[in-house]
């Protein structure tokens, strides 16, 4: 994949001739709902342009005055749809009698709440509903890349926490980068020591503390001596991915080398001391596994000592173009609405990893378009909408969580469907149907004083 230095720096809104008035961002709470243009005629965003709601609603259209005006969509109408802030909270969109319609998520609407994360289509232009990125980094040449509000925060516990040599648990799903994340904290920390990345997943239990420890010459028939993991990182960083798979009967191993920072080899009588910084890393939910006895909490709680999570690429929808135009070098590729929004809807269960995948195959591709994707990845399934029109099927319900286990993350969470959602990786959304389905009562799981946010 190309550094990301490479990227095409003339790609700039100016050359969309769009007239963003509302887009001015003055100082405000860092957790107000913005939307991001992200794709517009033939062409991903990049970087996307930020557009916060004025009083009154932001009017989007080919000839509209004040508002999101984009002259070169030639299928928006003169005054296509308006967005409007919410009595309460959030954003809503209506559409402005059309001609091509309103879709938000790949369904036709004419009136719909919007929610973090979902993809408005406009004519032969997409939008995210997002947030306002925080003040943290928004390097664009930072390895983990993306400008979300997700992605900066992330960049800014790795700017903040690699220099500080405390242990770092990255909680991430598969695919998010978390050895980036590892290289990242290992550049900021200022070691002058190697960075080893182990797979505890492919360590055989039978051999942990050989390649762990090490071993002298001798300890076994035919060994040759043999440094391992703890001493071959010594004055840098160790990063143990998939922590979550090590056996449970050499975690206490693990604890006791990264609590005493010594190692005593097979073979050997006395231990060698080892200055090593840990970073680990896990796609589980290894609080839970605590619970379930197939993790100890002592070692938990050592590398709990900070904690990193990496978005998936589903709560970060508006970076995916960005991202898939990695694969393409120094020129930008043209690429059709369609794919964009097929793009931009897809779950992506294997997050960048699938993603920079998918741009690998298409990049020969002069032109883009769906079925194009559709071939190249025939195994891949696609979450696209269907003809436009006709609205598309709703999205399918993913299984639900039993009252049992509801219940008690409900109860963990204090009552806060934000807070469950956040940590199932669902939209709050699915988790009021799920509380609808056993007919529970959240108010049941809340202090007095405490108030959904």
């Amino acid at each position: 994949m190309p550094k990301r230095d490479m990227l095409w720096p003339h790609v700039r809104m100016k050359e969309l001739e769009t007239d963003t008035k509302p887009a001015a961002l003055p100082p405000e709470p860092q957790n107000c709902w913005t939307l991001r243009l992200v794709f517009s005629g033939q062409q991903a965003c990049i970087p996307a342009t930020i557009l916060r709601v004025p009083t009154g609603g932001l009017l989007i259209g080919r000839e509209v005055e004040h508002g999101l005006r984009l002259r070169n969509d030639t299928r928006l109408s003169r005054h296509h749809a308006t967005i409007q802030e919410e009595p309460l909270a959030g954003l809503s969109i209506v559409d402005e009698r059309s001609k091509n319609g309103t879709f938000v998520n790949g369904r036709r609407e004419q009136r719909c709440k919007l929610e973090l994360g979902d993809v408005v289509s406009v004519g032969d232009s997409c939008l995210v509903v997002s947030l306002v990125p925080s003040a943290g980094p928004g390097d664009r040449a930072h390895p983990l890349l993306g400008d979300s509000a997700a992605m900066r925060l992330a960049r800014e516990a790795i700017g903040r926490l690699g220099p500080s040599r405390s242990t770092v648990l990255l909680m991430a799903e598969t695919g998010c980068g978390k050895e980036v994340a590892a290289r990242a904290l290992h550049a900021a920390s200022g070691l002058r020591g190697e960075f080893v990345a182990v797979n505890c997943a492919a360590v055989p239990e039978n051999l942990f503390e050989a390649q762990f420890f090490g071993h002298r010459a001798g300890a076994f028939t035919g060994a040759a001596a043999h440094d391992g993991f703890f001493r071959a990182a010594t004055g840098g960083t160790l990063f143990l991915d998939e922590i979550g798979e090590l056996p449970l009967t050499q975690q206490p191993k693990l604890l006791r080398a990264i609590q005493e920072r010594a190692v005593v080899p097979l073979g050997g009588m006395r231990p060698i001391p080892c200055d090593v910084r840990i970073v680990a890393a896990t796609n589980r939910n290894l609080a839970r596994e605590v619970e379930q006895g197939t993790f100890r909490a002592d070692l938990l709680a050592r590398l709990f000592e900070s904690q990193i999570r990496l978005p998936a690429l589903r709560e970060r929808r508006e970076d995916i173009l960005e991202l898939f135009c990695q694969g393409f070098g120094a020129t930008p590729p043209t690429m059709t609405h369609a794919l964009a929004e097929a793009l931009l809807v897809h779950e992506w269960p294997y997050n960048v990893r699938e993603l920079l995948a998918a741009a690998r195959e298409l990049a020969e591709e002069d032109v883009l378009d769906r079925p194009a994707f559709q071939r190249r990845l025939g195994a891949l399934e696609l979450a696209t909408p269907k003809a436009r029109t006709e609205p598309s099927p709703p999205r399918a319900e993913f299984p639900p969580l039993d009252l049992l286990e509801l219940s008690r993350i409900l109860a963990k969470n204090g009552g806060s469907v934000a807070r469950v959602a956040r940590e199932v990786g669902r939209s709050r959304r699915q988790i009021y149907r799920w509380i609808e389905k056993h007919g529970i009562d959240v108010r049941l799981f809340r202090d007095s004083d405490e108030r959904e946010n």
